[in-house]
C-alpha cells in the first residue's frame, strides 16, 4: 500500500515538473487526448476552413474538403477559386494540422495550441519559429468545421 502511494505521489510530482513550455508533460497529455478525441469521432469526410495568418502574402481563408480521408479540394472562401497549387500544402487537413503541432513542439522557439472541444482537432496554432527573427510567426485558425456524408 505504501509503495502504491509513493508511486502515485512520484508520478504526480513528475507531472508537475517542467519549465511551463508546451512540450511538457501537460501538453503531451493534452495532445494525446485531442488526437484520441479526433480518432474516436471517426470522421472521414468533412469540410473545414483554414486560415493561415503570416507575413507571407496569400492569407485568404481556404475551405478544405476531405472525402474518406483524402483532400479533394482547397477553395478560396471569398472567390470560390481553387488554391494555387504552389500554396496548397499550407492548407492542410486535420491530420496535417496535428503534424504542424508536432513539428512546432519539436522545432519552434515558442508556440501555443488550442484544441476543438468537441472533436479534438487543432483550432488555433500560434507559432514563433525563431526567437530572434522578425516576421517568422504564423498562426493557423480553423473554423466552419462540418462533417459531410
Amino acid at each position: 500500500m505504501r509503495l502504491r502511494l509513493f508511486l502515485v505521489a512520484a508520478l504526480l510530482g513528475l507531472a508537475g515538473c517542467g519549465d511551463g513550455s508546451p512540450t511538457g508533460t501537460h501538453f503531451g497529455l493534452t495532445l494525446h487526448a485531442a488526437r484520441a478525441r479526433w480518432a474516436d469521432a471517426g470522421v472521414g469526410s468533412y469540410q473545414i476552413t483554414v486560415r493561415r495568418l503570416c507575413f507571407c502574402g496569400f492569407v485568404e481563408p481556404v475551405r478544405v474538403t476531405v472525402e474518406d480521408g483524402v483532400i479533394v479540394s482547397r477553395t478560396v472562401v471569398a472567390t470560390g477559386d481553387p488554391v494555387p497549387a504552389l500554396l496548397a500544402e499550407y492548407y492542410p487537413d486535420i491530420p496535417g494540422l496535428f503534424a504542424i503541432v508536432e513539428e512546432a513542439a519539436q522545432d519552434a522557439d515558442d508556440f501555443e495550441t488550442e484544441f476543438d472541444s468537441a472533436y479534438g482537432f487543432p483550432a488555433v496554432i500560434s507559432i514563433d519559429w525563431a526567437e530572434n527573427y522578425v516576421d517568422d510567426e504564423v498562426v493557423y485558425r480553423t473554423d466552419a468545421f462540418a462533417v459531410t456524408p
